[in-house]
């Protein structure tokens, strides 16, 4: 390699020291130029770092014959290189001669057995479609088979008598069925010989299927529906609603399962009157025959409870979601009806035995109060029981009666108790207070209207379509037969104490009936009465004020004198009489006073005392008002009439005013 000069001054010539100015311009131009950093010269100088020792003259001089040689000697080797790679490619063709001629050797054998292979080809072919074809037909036809028969284990489950029900069988009965409907769509194709020939050959399966079934089933409603309680099998539920395609069959199996649960609830609602019930602690019921309302009481949630049980056990039996089948005659019955028509004939046992007993009962007429509490109460389940039943059910209809029965046993009740009353009348005490007699039949009456109040028919508003007994009837029979018996108690009295009598016994039973809204008819027509007895106490008041005030011979002459005669030519009101009677009237006023009188004291509202004292001061007030016109009244000829009369009637509103409203 060309080694740089070590010292800073400019390069020296070898040949000489004359400066060639051309080659110096050349030289100066390669040192001073960026292109020294071009990449041939850069390859052109590596290159002669490789020639040693170039720095010698002689070598210098022959430069380009030196490097020709190299270049020489480089070619020769690359021509060696590409004789040796001549002769590999010339190999390489030599074998890919050999490889086409192997190739078109094989294509032309390979042509002739395509040539030869082409018919078998196509026959295979031919073959693989037959094969798909039948491949098809053959799942066709299973799938038919499958469809439309049965399986030899499904026809023993079916005709085998000794084979037990179970959920194979009802499988394999619903396939047939389904089999039977798809023959059904088979005969309104053109294959209707196929659905023929299948359907008549399903028939005998079918028969014999349903023929099992309904024996199976004839034994369980003989034997498990026989029973007090029942456990409601799924067997039985599969049963009844494959029976429902067979009218006939489902409609024997019905009245079955009716007859047994109608004796077997019977049997039970017996036991339990006379025996007790299954639990050790449970008594029979006829025990408690003494207390009438516990005894009917409990006779009847006996029936409730066992017609609630026997209505779920029925539900249960007999999905929801199965909502009718197609009778005999081809009628749609609704399941609702088959659960009321069984729920009524398992019932119906009960009413004969039920009812015969509540007469005993009410017969024996135990009292007023008990006698409309057993009627009450019966009217109760006889509500209650009519949600659970279908309407005219034997049992609702038979406690509807009771109902009736118990009512008209009250009311007799009622009118024997009137009798007893007219028979036993005693006459009040002097304080004219309501007596003994009275108050023991309002508290008969609260008790009775206590137990309607508490009743389903005034809670809810709902007499789940019965005729509501009418109320006011019972308030008539106790109420009118007690107010005549206090008429008649004091009939031999004078008139203020006989009205001041039943005011008094009118305002207790009116008392009692006041905590009811349901009463208030029968309120208010009491309160007519009384506000009729307060204004004839109101008009005896009056007329013993004016007695007492003595303006009552004043009043009489002005009401009986002639109106052509002047009032002062009368001697009963002459000026001397009339001067007397006002100083009468004068100590009348002074003895005058804010309480009660004595014969309005024995009222015993207050309220009503201060009504008629108003009312009876109110109307003296007015016959004042006219007694002083009168006399004011210059055609009367009173002589200082003004002295007569000192008083104005608002000097007499002032002195009364503690007793007007």
């Amino acid at each position: 390699m060309l080694e740089p000069a070590k010292t800073t001054e400019p390069p020296s010539l070898s040949i000489t020291n004359k400066p060639n100015k051309p080659l110096l311009d050349k030289l100066n131009k390669i040192l001073h130029s960026s292109t020294i950093e071009d990449a041939k010269i850069k390859a052109a100088l590596t290159s002669f770092s490789d020639i040693p020792d170039l720095n010698e003259p002689h070598l210098r001089r022959n430069l380009r014959s030196i490097i020709e040689k190299r270049e020489i000697s480089a070619n020769k080797k690359l021509l060696g290189s590409f004789e040796k790679v001549l002769k590999r490619f010339e190999i390489l063709e030599t074998q890919l001669q050999g490889m086409d001629n192997v190739c078109k050797n094989m294509k032309g054998k390979i042509e002739e057995v395509e040539l030869q292979t082409t018919g078998m080809i196509e026959k295979a072919n031919k073959m693989q479609e037959h094969r798909s074809l039948c491949s098809t037909r053959i799942a066709v036809v299973n799938r038919f088979l499958e469809k439309f028969t049965l399986t030899e284990k499904e026809k023993d489950i079916l005709n085998n008598v000794s084979e037990p029900i179970s959920n194979v069988f009802f499988d394999s009965l619903s396939h047939l069925q389904q089999i039977h409907k798809d023959c059904q769509l088979l005969l309104t194709t053109t294959n209707q010989t196929a659905g023929r020939e299948i359907m008549e050959s399903m028939a005998a399966y079918q028969e014999n299927a349903y023929d099992k079934l309904y024996r199976w089933m004839q034994v369980e409603s003989t034997t498990a529906f026989g029973h007090d309680s029942i456990d409601v099998d799924s067997l039985m539920v599969k049963a009844l609603k494959a029976l429902m395609v067979r009218p006939v069959l489902f409609q024997t199996i019905l009245d079955e399962i009716a007859s047994a649960r109608h004796d077997a609830v019977t049997r039970a609602f017996l036991n339990a009157l006379t025996r007790g019930g299954p639990g050790r602690n449970s008594r029979p019921i006829e025990l408690q025959a003494h207390d009438p309302l516990r005894y009917i009481g409990d006779m009847l949630a006996w029936v409730h409870q066992a017609c609630a049980s026997e209505k779920e056990m029925l539900e249960s039996l007999f999905p929801i979601n199965t909502e009718s089948y197609r009778d005999i005659s081809g009628m749609n019955i609704q399941v609702v009806d088959i659960i009321g028509d069984l729920l009524d004939c398992a019932m119906a046992g009960t009413c004969r035995p039920l009812k015969s007993r509540m007469e005993q009962v009410l017969i024996l007429q135990p009292g007023a109060i008990t006698s409309y509490k057993a009627a009450n109460l019966i009217q109760f389940y006889t509500l209650t029981l009519s949600k659970l039943m279908r309407k005219n059910s034997a049992l609702e209809k038979a406690l509807y009666e009771m109902t009736d029965l118990a009512y008209k046993y009250f009311f007799k009740t009622l009118s024997a108790q009137s009798d007893r009353l007219m028979q036993t009348i005693e006459p009040p005490n002097q304080s004219l207070n309501v007596g003994s007699v009275v108050r023991d039949m309002t508290i008969q009456l609260k008790e009775i209207l206590a137990s309607y109040d508490s009743s389903p028919i005034v809670t809810t508003h709902n007499t789940e379509g019965f005729p509501e007994f009418d109320f006011a009837e019972t308030l008539d029979a106790i109420i009118e037969p007690l107010i005549l018996m206090c008429e008649l108690s004091v009939k031999k009295y004078d008139k203020m104490d006989h009205d001041i009598y039943i005011v008094n016994c009118l305002y207790h039973v009116q008392t009692v009936m006041a905590p009811y809204s349901f009463t208030k008819p029968k309120r208010e027509n009491i309160t007519t009465r009384m506000n009729d007895f307060l204004k004839d106490i109101a008009n005896e008041e009056f007329n013993h004020l004016l007695k007492q005030s003595g303006l009552i011979l004043i009043k009489e002459a002005i009401s009986n004198k002639d109106p052509n005669v002047p009032l002062s030519s009368l001697s009963s009101v002459d000026r001397d009489s009339l001067m007397s009677i006002m100083s009468k009237f004068d100590h009348f006023l002074v003895a005058a006073s804010a309480d009660i009188s004595s014969h309005l004291g024995r009222l015993s509202s207050v309220q009503h005392r201060r009504e008629v004292q108003s009312k009876a001061i109110q109307w003296l007030l007015n016959a004042y008002s006219e007694i002083s016109q009168e006399i004011l009244d210059p055609k009367n000829k009173y002589e200082d009439s003004d002295k007569i009369m000192p008083r104005t009637v608002k000097d007499m509103e002032a002195i009364f005013s503690y007793a007007l409203k």
